[in-house]
């Protein structure tokens, strides 16, 4: 019997130092925008703290390794993503892993992903619909969202998270919405690149690293992990050269 690939996710809990043993509650879970926590002034106009164009520069986007086995990634958005996070994740796919990058046509979030009660998305189910949109031609495909996406997570039968991808596998989905939370230095654009970075190095069969600053440090819980991931480390890079 086939074994289906592991799916990792990214994930993220619904408020400062929340557990996954925490109970949640969906008004916790789900905030307007309107409530997410603006940029801290005071921190980020410090001297002695680097701005967030700093941070956002650290970042090492210079190809690592030729992928031998992958030649195209397709990007789906789905609904209105806006222009800008297409570009920015589709330029940094192509400039650190080197392949050619696809943007299909924007399509609806499938009916099927719907989780009511929370009122947002499953990953999961996001990954299953994006398999079956693959062009021939390519070998990995992204979702983008700008709305919640959630799995399940251990007892938490749905669990808001940042992204979730097949370990490996052809499918990787990221969302935008709680990039925007708890924004202190590093802009919401960025953690975009990053996280589209994280992901679709899973679809690649890279596993969370124990490499603090490495593009595929685990997130433990909270969307800031994101802001100190710089570069792939000599593991990582490694193991995509060992891909066959």
């Amino acid at each position: 019997m086939p074994i289906r690939p592991l799916i990792l996710a990214v994930l993220l809990a619904a408020s400062t130092g929340c557990t996954p043993s925490s109970a949640q509650q969906p008004s916790e879970d789900h905030p307007a925008l309107a409530d997410v926590p603006q940029q801290d002034s005071a921190q980020t106009q410090s001297e002695q703290r680097p701005s967030a164009f700093d941070l956002a520069q650290q970042a090492n986007y210079q190809p690592q390794v030729h992928l031998r086995s992958v030649d195209c990634i397709a990007i789906q958005p789905f609904s209105a993503v806006p222009e800008e996070q297409i570009s920015t994740v589709s330029d940094v796919l192509q400039a650190l892993y080197g392949v050619q990058i696809r943007l299909l046509e924007p399509v609806e979030h499938p009916a099927s992903a719907w989780y009511e009660p929370r009122r947002r998305w499953r990953a999961e189910r996001l990954l299953d619909f994006l398999e079956t949109l693959l062009p021939e031609d390519c070998d990995r495909i992204l979702g983008m969202t700008t709305q919640d996406i959630s799995t399940t997570k251990g007892e938490h039968r749905d669990w808001g998270i940042l992204g979730l991808a097949n370990m490996p596998g052809p499918a990787a989905v990221i969302s935008f919405f709680r990039c925007q939370r708890r924004v202190r230095e590093v802009p919401p654009l960025e953690r975009l690149r990053r996280l589209a970075v994280h992901e679709i190095g899973h679809t690649l069969g890279l596993p969370h690293c124990p490499t603090v600053g490495c593009f595929m440090e685990d997130a433990e819980g909270t969307v800031t992990t994101l802001d100190r991931e710089t570069f792939l480390c000599n593991i990582c890079r490694r193991r995509l050269e060992s891909i066959p």
